[in-house]
């Protein structure tokens, strides 16, 4: 009996405190805070902006938004309705339709209908879910509408972040970029200052360093924790997911079609987790990008989505930089367990790496491809600017490759410590080794041989399996314990 007289002084008390006095109002419950739709005849910017500011002035908690349709009009600034700190904001699955107004007169400048924090002020501790949003950026025509994005613009908040950020179990659909966070790419890595071109000439010639990247008042600012995963993303003008200056993300299980590119990291994001997506792609698939580092890419469903143009160079896994004139390292990426497949375009690229002209230089190093299948071709050189990219310490191992590994001589591609070990290419024909200073070994050549090319110097091609012998029309290659052995009749 005595549990019970306790539970009954407990409830007494509280009743005589007046706290349940008042009771709640019709739009408070013990969830959250409840929302109707104002339905598509009436703009829902005021409703929900007062929605958000009273869960969030109180502490935080849950608006639940009912069933129905929330149309948002464009504001004279850059954003409609902003999501505040500790905030839930969650829907009732498909039902509950957020949308940018289809009559929305065009513009040029970026906008962010529902953004995360303001231009100056963080948000963190954010969850966005089970509802659908629409942004009608294509059907507007005019300037780059979002979806759940953070984006710090103004200086005085270039060493804030908003961190702890989830969007998951939604719709977005025909956004320039479903969800993510960055800060004005002409700032990236620089707390104090934008790195002049004569400082970025001297950089290139110096090499990377502290000086210039990865100041410790910018690497301690970056965003942190963002998690966008289990989302049907369709119709993207841009990167779909994409993560810059991130510090711990995981982009996971989101269904991406229709989009220009798939998910992205980039400007010195680290830490971060793409596992687990289908990525049907128009331009490119996943991208690491600009200095991203201790990235993991793993059991990803990737390739070009039916009606992409023929001609394009997109690639299912791209490594590159931005045009900016900067010195750049994209470092400490495992990629392994994808499908990567590109049967669509002419290049049928399924890995490439990309230094952009207007760069000053990238290294990519500390890669490692391993148990992949890649049903397409594995671009091992840069094609558009070769002389100012550098490949080392990559390890290419116990994949399934369809298709050709392309590479490059030394005198136009610097590539140094490279591994290809263990992997079965399954083409018919010759494979070829142009590049020097290559470990070659292990592999089976199930359907053809390796040639070694004339300008090829220095490699180690041990214990491959090939259908006829192998061709060295190279120099100071060590070919030993080779085996030759026909196709199985």
């Amino acid at each position: 009996m005595k549990p019970i007289l306790n539970l009954a002084l407990v409830c007494l008390f509280v009743l005589q405190s007046g706290a349940f006095a008042q009771g709640p109002s019709p739009s408070d419950t013990a969830f959250g805070l409840q929302v109707p739709a104002p339905g598509a005849d009436a703009f829902a910017d005021d409703v929900l902006q007062q929605a958000i500011d009273k869960v969030s002035s109180a502490g935080g908690g849950i608006v639940i938004l009912g069933a129905g349709d929330f149309k948002l009009s464009r504001k004279a600034g850059d954003e409609t309705v902003i999501i505040k700190s500790n905030v839930t904001l969650r829907g009732q699955g498909y039902a509950t339709h957020i949308y940018l107004d289809p009559k929305t007169p065009p513009n040029p400048l970026r906008y962010f209908p529902m953004r995360i924090g303001s231009a100056k002020v963080p948000a963190n501790n954010v969850v966005i879910e089970n509802l659908r949003y629409t942004g009608n950026d294509k059907l507007i025509g005019g300037g780059s509408i979002m979806g759940f994005n953070a984006r710090l613009d103004e200086p005085e908040s270039m060493l804030l972040s908003c961190d702890n950020i989830t969007v998951r179990n939604c719709w977005i659909y025909d956004s320039k970029q479903a969800a993510g966070c960055t800060k004005p790419a002409s700032n990236m890595y620089h707390a104090k200052y934008v790195i002049p071109a004569a400082e970025a000439a001297a950089a290139s010639k110096a090499g990377a360093g502290k000086q210039f990247y990865g100041l410790p008042e910018r690497q301690e600012s970056q965003f942190k924790n963002w998690q966008v995963h289990h989302n049907m993303i369709d119709t993207c003008g841009n990167k779909a997911v994409e993560l810059a200056e991130c510090n711990g993300g995981l982009i996971a299980d989101n269904y991406i079609i229709n989009c220009e590119d798939g998910p992205q990291v980039i400007f010195g994001s680290r830490n971060v987790r793409i596992c687990d997506n289908h990525v049907f792609f128009l331009r490119t698939g996943i991208n690491i990008s600009e200095g991203s580092h201790h990235i993991t890419v793993t059991g990803n469903i990737v390739e070009p989505v039916s009606g992409v143009r023929t001609n394009r160079w997109g690639a299912c896994l791209l490594f590159r930089t931005e045009p900016l004139p900067l010195v750049t390292i994209v470092s400490h990426v495992t990629v392994t367990g994808n499908v990567f497949r590109n049967q669509t375009t002419e290049t049928k690229s399924t890995v490439r790496f990309e230094t952009r002209p207007e760069s000053l230089g990238c290294k990519y190093e500390a890669i490692t491809l391993t148990g992949n299948v890649l049903d397409g071709d594995m671009h091992f050189y840069d094609r558009r600017t070769p002389a100012m990219t550098k490949m080392q310490d990559i390890v290419f191992a116990d994949n399934v490759c369809e298709g050709k590994l392309l590479n490059a001589p030394a005198n136009e591609m610097a590539s140094t410590r490279i591994t290809i070990r263990g992997n079965t290419f399954r083409f018919a024909g010759g494979q070829v080794l142009k590049a020097s200073g290559w470990i070659w070994s292990d592999n089976t050549h199930s359907a053809g041989t390796l040639q070694i090319d004339s300008a090829a110097k220095g490699n180690i091609v041990r214990n491959n399996v090939t259908t006829t012998a192998i061709i060295n029309s190279g120099n100071q290659n060590d070919t030993a314990s080779n085996v030759v052995r026909p196709l199985d009749p």
